[in-house]
C-alpha cells in the first residue's frame, strides 16, 4: 500500500483509497474506494467530525435504567445469589429498563407488577424484584447523582 500526504489515508495496489486512522481513541477504517487525494480526505474529515459528535452525545447523555442495571450486575459478580439478581433484572429491563432512573416511580412500575402478578408471581418474589430495583436505584444515585444524591 502506498502512503499519501494525509496520515491514516493508503492507497492500495488497485489505487483505490482506505482510510485506516485512530481519532481520540477511536478507529476509524472505511474503504474509501477509487477516488482523489481530496475526496479521501474530506471523507476523512467527515469520519474525524462523526466520531467527535457520537464522543459528545455520550459525555452528555444521562444512564438508562438498563445501564444502571448492568452496571450493578457487574458489581455483584461475586454475591451467591447473583443468578437470581439476574433473573430479577431481566424482568425489570423488560418493563423499564429505557427510562432514567429518576423517571422510575411507583406509576411506571405498576405495569411491570400487574403483568407479574397476572403471571401468578407470589408477592414475596415480586418484592424481591422491587428490592433489586431499589438497589440499582440507590447505586445510580450515589454514581451518577449530584451531591445530594439526586439523579
Amino acid at each position: 500500500m502506498g502512503a499519501t500526504r494525509t496520515p491514516g489515508i493508503t492507497i492500495g495496489t488497485d489505487g483505490r483509497s482506505f482510510i485506516d486512522k485512530r481519532h481520540r481513541g477511536i478507529r476509524i477504517g472505511v474503504r474509501v474506494g477509487a477516488t482523489n487525494q481530496e475526496q479521501a480526505e474530506q471523507r476523512l474529515r467527515t469520519e474525524m467530525q462523526q466520531v467527535d459528535i457520537d464522543l459528545a452525545r455520550r459525555a452528555y447523555a444521562r444512564p438508562t435504567f438498563a445501564d444502571c442495571a448492568a452496571r450493578y450486575l457487574t458489581q455483584s459478580q461475586n454475591m451467591r445469589s447473583i443468578e437470581a439478581i439476574r433473573i430479577h433484572v431481566r424482568l425489570l429491563v423488560q418493563h423499564i429498563g429505557h427510562l432514567e432512573p429518576h423517571q422510575v416511580r411507583d406509576a411506571t412500575l405498576a405495569p411491570f407488577i400487574s403483568a407479574r402478578i397476572a403471571d401468578g408471581t407470589s408477592a414475596t418474589t415480586i418484592n424481591r424484584s422491587l428490592e433489586v430495583a431499589r438497589t440499582i436505584l440507590h447505586r445510580a444515585a450515589r454514581s451518577y447523582g449530584d451531591e445530594c444524591g439526586h439523579l
